[in-house]
């Protein structure tokens, strides 16, 4: 499997008009920014419907990730989960992936030699990303927007779950 290494560029992070924020992200990036998850997600976040019928919180970027700084991600160690996993999440061929990407002339996938095989992924990492989205959809879909108490139990119980999951993590042989 090919590794990825990205050029920085900045363009993946200007190319959607939001992205979407889990449980934990809110938590995570609020208290990196000093700031309390309400705080938070009222200055910078929206609750959307998305055309894959997804119910979501999202950080707004009608033009560019607000957090994109000089081509480079702001808060890169503490970024969400889906920018943490993108492109290897998208599980595609190589091939494929550059034909996805190729209108982002300056995006190093594009250098990448052809394969019929997806990028190199951390697949643990993927599974907490699908986790933490799976109880975020579920925790969206029964209310209309953000509430901090409630939240804070919602993030708490998918604390409990990932920490149960990687007690049982076993990788692949």
């Amino acid at each position: 499997m090919p590794d990825f290494e990205c050029a920085c560029c900045g363009l993946c992070c200007k190319r959607d008009p939001y992205y979407a924020v889990s449980l934990l992200d809110i938590e995570t990036i609020s208290a990196g920014l000093g700031m309390s998850p309400v705080e938070f997600f009222n200055r910078y976040c929206a609750v959307v419907d998305t055309p894959g019928g997804f119910r979501y919180p999202v950080i707004l970027a009608p033009e560019g990730c607000p957090f994109l700084k000089d081509k480079l991600c702001g808060i890169h160690n503490i970024k969400p989960i889906g920018c943490r996993v993108f492109p290897e999440s998208s599980l595609l061929p190589v091939t494929i992936l550059k034909k996805s990407v190729r209108a982002i002339q300056s995006c190093a996938i594009l250098s990448l030699p052809d394969s019929d095989e997806p990028l190199k992924t951390d697949h643990e990492l993927m599974a907490k990303r699908d986790l933490s989205f799976e109880h975020t959809k579920a925790y969206f879909e029964e209310r209309e927007d953000f509430d901090e108490p409630s939240w804070a139990v919602a993030k708490d119980n998918l604390i409990k779950v990932l920490s149960d999951v990687a007690r049982n993590y076993r990788p692949w042989s």
